[in-house]
């Protein structure tokens, strides 16, 4: 289980970066957003494979992206017109493991920092604080859980919220 919560740490970190908030695109172009306020952002993916998971931003600035997962403490989200890039620091964690279900629920708070806009999001700054939930049904081999096989389900949910500007 450890390499599942590592991803879902990158998780974090790539979906952190929606946390910036950023105009999504439209029929119509996107006006600018304001200058400073604050945002929030949520981050869903219920794949079990490693890759992009949807993100939406609301408050100074309403976006529809990706976040890009990964394993590291930084990641990408990108929107049209342009990409942000965040980094994290985990905070206080819990895990809980039901054997019987070969389920594990895991929780994770911690803060995010803004490190830098590319396109229409350049000069963005912000930070903020984010709670990981995250569920996991492992696979069985031979009769008991395994954590060499993959999951058969995962869920995520990622909620961040901070102040941004520009």
């Amino acid at each position: 289980m450890h390499k599942t919560v590592k991803l879902a740490l990158a998780a974090t970190a790539a979906a952190i970066a929606t946390a910036t908030g950023v105009t999504a695109a439209s029929a119509a172009p996107a006006a600018r957003p304001a200058a400073s306020g604050t945002e929030y952002i949520q981050v869903m993916s219920a794949s079990v494979a490693p890759g992009s998971a949807s993100a939406i931003a609301r408050g100074v600035f309403t976006a529809a992206g990706r976040a890009r997962l990964g394993e590291a403490k930084v990641g990408t989200i990108t929107f049209p017109g342009g990409t942000i890039v965040l980094s994290h620091r985990p905070g206080r964690s819990t895990s809980r493991f039901y054997p019987g279900g070969c389920l594990s629920v895991i929780s994770q708070s911690g803060s995010y920092q803004v490190v830098r806009g590319t396109g229409r999001y350049a000069g963005l700054s912000g930070h903020g604080t984010y709670q990981l939930s995250l569920e996991i049904v492992a696979a069985r081999a031979s009769g008991h859980c395994s954590a060499a096989k993959p999951p058969l389900a995962q869920q995520e949910l990622l909620r961040l919220s901070g102040p941004v500007q520009r």
